[in-house]
C-alpha cells in the first residue's frame, strides 16, 4: 500500500471518528443533497463549525459539494465507506467464529460436567464416618468389595461379581477426615467421586459429588439412585458400629 493510500485510509477513519461528522453523514444519507444552512439547524454550533466538519468529510471523499448560485449544497459519497465495511466485516466474522467456538467448548464442558450430588447426615463422629469411607472392609459392607487405601495416588478397584462390574479408581485427594476424592472409571463412565465431611452440633454432614457424566442417561440416573440407597445402608451400618 503506497503512502497516498495510507493517508486516505487515515482520513476515512479520522473523518468518521467524530460524532458530529457521523451525524452529518446520517443526515445526508436520507436525502439527495442539503445546503449548509439546512444541515446547521441540526447542531448546536454555527455555520463555520459545521463547515469545518464538512471540509474534513470532503477530504476523505465522503462528501461532495457543489455551488448553486451563492449556496453550497452537499451530498453523501458512500463509496469510501466500503473500506470501513470491509474492516468491520473482518472482525465481525472473526468474533462470530470465536463465539461459535466458545459455545461449542461450553457445550462440551457442560456435557462433561453433569454431576450427581447427594447430602447425608449421621449422628456419628466424623472420624467414624471417615473410617467407613476409607477402610476397605467397612466400605465393602455398604458399597462393594474393594482394596482402597487413603493414600494419594493409590490405585484400587471396586468389584461386584454379581453384576460382573469392575471399577478402576485412583486416589486424587486425601484430607483426613474432611475430604476424599478418587476416580470412578467403569461401566461405561469416566467420573470422579468426591466426599466432603464436616461435623457440627453432634451431626456429621457428608456431601457426595460424582462428576464427569456426559449425559443424563441410565448411568447418570443409576448413580443417583445407587448412592441414595448406599447412603441409607451406610446410616444403618454406622448405627450398628
Amino acid at each position: 500500500m503506497n503512502e497516498q493510500n495510507q493517508n486516505q485510509e487515515r482520513d476515512i477513519y479520522v473523518a468518521i471518528a467524530d460524532p458530529t461528522r457521523r451525524k452529518l453523514l446520517r443526515l445526508l444519507a436520507d436525502v439527495e443533497e442539503l445546503p449548509l444552512n439546512e444541515l446547521t439547524v441540526h447542531f448546536e454550533m454555527g455555520r463555520t463549525a459545521v463547515s469545518k466538519h464538512l471540509a474534513i468529510l470532503k477530504e476523505a471523499r465522503l462528501v461532495i459539494s457543489r455551488k448553486v448560485g451563492r449556496e453550497t449544497r452537499y451530498r453523501l459519497n458512500a463509496a469510501p465507506l466500503r473500506e470501513i465495511e470491509d474492516w468491520v466485516s473482518f472482525y465481525r466474522k472473526f468474533w462470530s467464529e470465536r463465539m461459535l467456538l466458545l459455545n461449542q467448548i461450553l457445550e462440551e464442558e457442560q456435557k462433561m460436567n453433569l454431576t450427581v450430588s447427594q447430602e447425608f447426615n449421621f449422628k456419628s463422629p466424623i472420624e467414624k464416618v471417615w473410617y467407613s469411607l476409607t477402610d476397605a472392609n467397612t466400605l465393602a459392607k455398604w458399597v462393594m468389595a474393594n482394596d482402597i487405601k487413603p493414600v494419594l495416588g493409590h490405585k484400587f478397584q471396586f468389584r461386584n461379581e454379581q453384576w460382573n462390574l469392575v471399577i478402576d479408581s485412583e486416589v486424587l485427594e486425601v484430607e483426613e477426615p474432611y475430604r476424599l476424592s478418587y476416580t470412578w472409571v467403569g461401566g461405561g463412565i469416566n467420573t470422579t467421586v468426591t466426599w466432603t465431611l464436616k461435623h457440627e452440633d453432634g451431626t456429621t454432614y457428608l456431601h457426595l459429588e460424582q462428576s464427569g457424566f456426559e449425559k443424563e442417561d441410565q448411568a447418570f440416573n443409576g448413580a443417583k439412585y445407587g448412592w441414595a440407597k448406599m447412603g441409607e445402608d451406610l446410616n444403618k451400618l454406622l448405627e450398628e458400629m
